[in-house]
């Protein structure tokens, strides 16, 4: 017997495809501000929505993981609350995906393949 697209006859009718779309802006803020919260990091809401933008651009994956090093620097910089500059400060550090693979792509000649 053969099985379409790979996948056992009896597994595929028990597949329901649902649609998905990605965050809008407003989503990944409230996501992000659940996150800071379970992880005990104050953030402020201009943060916030700079976080947002970062999400919009590069991930929301992204943008998560820029809450702890962000709470660090603040910090280190002897504040208990995120603020814009550490977020800025941060993101200047890590790169995300996107940023990365074009990186690279455009400094292959640098790298032996």
């Amino acid at each position: 017997m053969s099985s379409p697209h790979g996948i056992p006859v009896d597994l595929l009718d028990r597949l329901v495809i649902i649609r998905t779309e990605a965050y809008g802006p407003a989503e990944m803020i409230q996501i992000l501000a659940i996150r800071a919260q379970v992880e005990e990091i104050s953030i402020d809401e201009e943060s916030l929505a700079y976080l947002g933008e970062i999400g919009q651009q590069a991930s929301l994956r992204h943008a998560v993981q820029l809450l702890s090093p962000g709470s660090v620097v603040a910090k280190m910089n002897g504040r208990e609350g995120i603020c814009k500059a550490d977020l800025e400060e941060v993101s200047s550090l890590y790169l995300n995906a996107k940023s990365s693979a074009k990186l690279l792509q455009e400094q292959q000649d640098r790298y032996i393949s």
